[in-house]
């Protein structure tokens, strides 16, 4: 009995197709599922592909691909749909990073101006001789005002259970 050249792509890729796609994250049947529907388009089209093997290794890593994201929103359909996690829950993480940021920037504002300064420039690495050297100040005062901001900053943090900031310049 003679086999087809797909036969032959079939028995000598099959086992390398399924390794690839579970390297690229697949379980072992997300890639089953992605190899046998690769290995259907390479059939399907296989008087049109000069290179049936690479053809195979593509479709099969673009097919876990698009099963695994059309999965996920599948499931956050259901989810949705459910009601267990309501749309307007769903964060922007480019906006979360953003409020984060404000939120720092608002805690560093509600230190006096010499501790900001100081735990500015701890925040950019800058060594403590270089820091007082920097604000002109004294290698105690530079230890004073970090120690301060940061008694002053745990303190808040461990107040505030909201997270929120009190304005610049009141005392807490």
């Amino acid at each position: 009995m003679r086999t087809t050249p797909f036969e032959e792509l079939f028995r000598d890729a099959y086992q390398a197709l399924l390794r690839d796609a579970i390297f690229a994250g697949g379980s072992p049947a997300e890639a089953e599922d992605a190899v046998s529907a690769a290995l259907e388009e390479v059939l399907r089209r296989w008087d049109r592909i000069d290179n049936p093997r690479a053809y195979a290794r593509r479709a099969t890593i673009s097919i876990l691909i698009k099963n695994k994201e059309r999965g996920q929103q599948r499931l956050r359909d259901r989810i949705v749909q459910r009601g267990e996690y309501p749309i307007e829950h769903d964060t922007d993480p480019g906006l979360t990073v953003w409020e984060e940021q404000e939120w720092v920037m608002q805690l560093l504002e509600s230190l006096p101006p010499a501790q900001r300064e100081v735990l500015a420039c701890m925040v950019d690495l800058f060594p403590r001789k270089e820091i007082a050297q920097l604000l002109g100040k004294t290698d105690a005062a530079v230890r004073q005002n970090l120690c301060a901001a940061r008694k002053s900053l745990v303190s808040y943090l461990a107040a505030s259970g909201t997270g929120r900031c009190p304005p610049a310049g009141e005392d807490r």
